[in-house]
């Protein structure tokens, strides 16, 4: 009894505002619960899509991020490749490696399409001299990004090997992936050689002296590198002929090469490139079987006449939609010197 009369006692003596400040708090509370996680208004939906629009916003123009834009999906977004840096000019002008594209392949970045260099930033800026320089290609192999050594078949293509030293060598040296297959077509005789294997893992150094740390011995071609090559004296097409092999048919049929199986191709065929690409952009398996692209795009401009590039039929500009196109259509393709 004593009890509840000293409760009766407190309750008279609490201002009845703090009464009404306890009920606005909880009154509050239920309303801002409600409008958080209940209400089906998309104002607080809205306010989250701002915040993040706006961070994204202030990281593009900081160089930081680059968003994926909706028309990726698309060949304009691909065409449009370069993004709009505050410092596009000084970027043109300084980087040797030139900047990632607005939009992803294969969910990843790639480089954009340089083409008022020809697609040779390097060269164009006169960091090298050798206008094959495949430097500018190195930060975006797709190889770094997935492990394709992880599939029990990798077959490279290489597609106008010209001389071994040219092509095959760079791929078998520099890819980050074991071939198991490499598949080397040039159709002039005697061009194209597989050299003697003249490299031992076991024993490329020399013993050590008192003047040098270790000197090793500039690496060949290791034997199991030359047993994997297979040579075809013939052209590359689009059509099965008399000298002529249809590429898609023999990578399907022949080869028998699909979309479990790691495949990177390089093409440099002299402008016979274009029906056979213009067949893959239009062709949905291809995309799933060659993980990788590399293509060196032939046509006619007067700032590649020194090349003997004058003899083609195709503009520059066509070439820059037929990359985008193959890009937008899911092929990791690069501009190959």
């Amino acid at each position: 009894m004593t009890y509840f009369n000293d409760m009766q006692s407190v309750g008279r003596n609490v201002s009845p505002r703090t009464y009404y400040f306890v009920i606005l708090c909880l009154v509050s509370y239920i309303v801002l619960d409600f409008a958080l996680h209940h209400s089906g208004n998309s104002q607080c939906a809205d306010l989250v899509f701002d915040a993040a629009k706006a961070k994204a916003e202030k990281s593009i123009q900081e160089g930081l991020v680059l968003q994926e834009d909706p028309i990726c999906d698309s060949v304009l977004g691909h065409l449009n490749s370069e993004p709009q840096f505050p410092v596009a000019r000084a970027w043109n002008q300084m980087k040797w490696i030139g900047a990632p594209a607005k939009c992803k392949v294969k969910g990843h970045l790639i480089e954009s399409l340089d083409v008022a260099n020809n697609f040779r930033r390097g060269y164009a800026l006169k960091y090298v001299g050798d206008v094959e320089d495949k430097t500018m290609v190195l930060p975006w192999l797709y190889g770094t990004k997935v492990d394709l050594n992880k599939r029990a078949r990798r077959v490279y293509l290489d597609l106008g090997a010209n001389a071994f030293h040219t092509s095959v060598q760079w791929f078998s040296r520099m890819y980050p992936c074991d071939f198991t297959e490499v598949h080397a077509w040039e159709v002039t005789n005697g061009l194209f050689r597989i050299p003697t294997p003249a490299f031992n893992e076991d024993t490329n150094w020399s013993p050590e002296n008192s003047h040098s740390t270790r000197v090793v011995d500039t690496p060949q071609v290791p034997d199991w590198m030359t047993d994997r090559i297979k040579l075809y004296n013939a052209y590359v097409a689009d059509f099965d002929g008399e000298s002529t092999v249809n590429i898609t048919r023999f990578m399907k049929e022949d080869l028998k090469l699909t979309a479990e199986d790691t495949v990177v191709v390089k093409m440099d065929i002299e402008g016979a490139e274009w029906p056979i690409l213009e067949r893959w952009v239009n062709d949905p398996e291809m995309a799933d079987i060659i993980d990788e692209l590399f293509v060196e795009v032939h046509y006619k401009h007067a700032s590649m006449y020194d090349f003997q590039w004058s003899m083609f039929s195709h503009s520059r500009e066509e070439a820059h939609k037929l990359l985008a196109s193959l890009r937008a259509r899911g092929f990791f393709a690069h501009p190959w010197p």
